[in-house]
């Protein structure tokens, strides 16, 4: 690889010299960073590891000198003697190398970006071995064009991601940088490099580069021993060669459904997931409590906690309690009222535990129950003549996602002669509802691996208050799987009648949240209404929705606030506690006793 890089790099600087002539390429100095480190805590020594014969690393640089706009490279590397390696085989190559801060890659970056005189920075990790230099060019370009001191093609959620996961390119400018370096002290800031110059609204000009359609969902990255294998398929499959496209990329993939599939359940570190083996882990200080109006206990927080809702950072602990053995807290936000969990330590945003755990922690069993059963065939019958009503008079095909033992999904099929396909990742539940002959799917991301025709109808009932960033989830799926003149259904529970803080719920509802949720996911709201049924005569213990996706939805759409939540949802529950006390018939309606 020696000569061989040494001449593609003299090739491509004769060629942007050539460029700058005719003003098509930009006069800064743009040096891409490639970070990689051999104690990586999931997949420890990956970025050497083989790829069709080669260093994963050498194939990254190859990709990356692609690139049409990058004019030097370095590979950023930490002083630990565990990296002798990486430098060793960058001295080989004569690869420019940078050893800097185990833990504190913000530093390193920018030792770095001052030592080979960058002018604008590209962000490349060293576990990226399909990242495409067109996907690079692209996001270097739109930074080149101005009015931005950051571009890059995916922000973390609850951010919607477009791109690939394996193709993200993050760039800035110097002196953004610096800022970056002289005033980030969060551990996650300093560990993931940029989250300084996006993680506060108005701090920085951001440009997002979005991919239509979006591909968000796919994953061609190298964290885990499974992200290895198939790798290792995609390169033997292009005959061990690293020029191919992500258009090629994009084309086997489809013709190999199995590799998606195979890491669908992989959950993607966010940026706020930190290395805890770092020393540097700064002590948190202790909150400061405090009551709202309503006497609950209110504790301020220091933590980066991002409401989901609206994006702010501006919460308070509401409430904490243990739950089935694990702590449970629940944040309320100052800027919009949302109320919602902490997933990055909540143990229901863990992607296994809705396999069995949550049917074994609240049912004692995995198994369908009777009582459960006979409350969705009750629901089901309630929103066929829900849609019924509002003139939902055909259908083609209909998606169920959360569809628990299929029953919703048999009677919509049956109602309106539709093909059904649902996602459950419950595996008694799953089998259930595929002994029905129903087309089921784990997850959401194998269902989308599988690159589905739209369907006339998606539903998600009792699914929202389960997800993490459920205006993520919404917009994928107007995005990606609803027709544009389809139906969105679903329901939730009430914050204002419903117990709503349980350890599987990792949000909160009210029907103003469940308005803005829709709306800023790019909804209209056309039939919303709180009900009992088949719960309760007297208690509006669940909001039931009905909306399509919006004609022209708002790119930015500003959430509206709602005030005084924890003082509503107390009086809430006192009308609740004396409503069953006065008529507690009425209020709960046994579900083994209805016929």
């Amino acid at each position: 690889m020696n000569s061989a890089w040494v001449r593609s790099s003299w090739i491509r600087s004769r060629l942007i010299r050539s460029l700058r002539e005719v003003n098509l390429v930009s006069e800064q100095t743009i040096i891409a960073i490639i970070q990689g480190r051999m104690s990586s805590s999931r997949l420890p020594g990956k970025v050497l590891q083989d790829l069709g014969g080669k260093p994963m690393l050498e194939r990254v640089i190859a990709r990356v000198s692609r690139s049409r706009f990058i004019t030097g490279m370095v590979v950023a590397t930490t002083e630990d003697p565990s990296d002798d390696p990486i430098v060793e085989f960058c001295q080989t190559h004569a690869v420019p190398v940078y050893r800097g801060s185990l833990y504190d890659v913000l530093d390193r970056y920018y030792q770095a970006a001052l030592l080979y005189h960058a002018d604008v920075i590209v962000r490349i990790t060293a576990d990226c071995p399909m990242i495409d230099p067109a996907e690079i060019d692209r996001v270097i370009a739109a930074f080149l064009e101005g009015d931005c001191e950051f571009a890059t093609n995916r922000l973390p959620p609850p951010n919607p991601r477009t791109s690939p996961i394996g193709m993200d390119t993050e760039v800035c400018s110097f002196a953004a940088l610096e800022t970056a370096w002289k005033n980030a002290v969060e551990k996650f800031e300093r560990e993931h490099v940029m989250p300084y110059l996006y993680d506060t609204p108005g701090r920085f000009r951001v440009k997002v580069v979005e991919t239509e359609p979006s591909m968000g969902h796919l994953r061609f990255t190298v964290d885990t021993k499974a992200d290895l294998q198939v790798a290792r398929a995609v390169y033997a499959a292009f005959d061990n060669r690293d020029d191919f496209t992500l258009n090629q990329l994009l084309g086997l993939s489809a013709l190999h459904p199995q590799w998606q599939y195979s890491l669908a359940d992989i959950q993607h570190k966010t940026y706020l997931d930190v290395d805890e083996r770092s020393p540097q882990a700064p002590k948190m200080p202790a909150a400061d409590e405090q009551s709202d109006q309503a006497g609950n206990s209110t504790l301020t927080t220091p933590k980066a906690v991002i409401c989901p809702l609206c994006d702010k950072k501006q919460v308070k602990v509401l409430k904490k309690f243990e739950s089935f053995g694990s702590p449970v807290v629940y944040y309320h936000c100052q800027s919009c009222g949302f109320v919602f969990q902490d997933a990055s330590e909540s143990r229901a945003a863990s992607p296994d535990f809705y396999k069995e755990d949550y049917r074994k922690i609240y049912q004692s069993t995995s198994a369908p129950t009777t009582k459960d059963l006979r409350q969705q065939h009750l629901r089901s019958a309630d929103q066929i003549h829900l849609l019924r009503s509002r003139g939902v008079a055909r259908l083609k095909r209909i998606l169920d996602i959360g569809a628990s033992s299929g029953a919703m999904l048999e009677a919509f099929r049956i109602e309106f002669q539709a093909e059904g396909v649902g996602v459950e990742p419950g595996d008694a539940y799953r089998k259930l509802a595929e002994d029905k002959g129903l087309h089921m799917y784990s997850s959401l991301e194998s269902l989308s691996a599988s690159n589905p025709e739209r369907f006339d109808l998606v539903s998600l009932m009792h699914v929202l208050e389960h997800l993490e960033n459920p205006v993520g989830v919404l917009r994928d799926v107007r995005q990606n799987l609803l027709d544009p003149q389809g139906w969105l259904l679903l329901e939730v529970p009430n914050f204002y009648a419903h117990d709503c803080y349980e350890l599987a719920h990792l949000t909160c509802f009210t029907l103003h949240s469940i308005v803005e949720t829709l709306h800023k996911a790019g909804y209209e709201v056309v039939f919303l209404r709180k009900h009992g049924y088949p719960r309760s005569e007297m208690l509006n213990l669940y909001l039931n929705v009905l909306a399509k996706p919006a004609q022209n939805p708002e790119k930015a759409y500003r959430v509206r606030p709602e005030r005084a939540v924890p003082l509503k949802r107390s009086f809430a529950m006192l009308r609740r506690k004396v409503l069953s006390k006065l008529s507690p018939g009425r209020a709960w309606l046994p579900l083994e006793d209805k016929k």
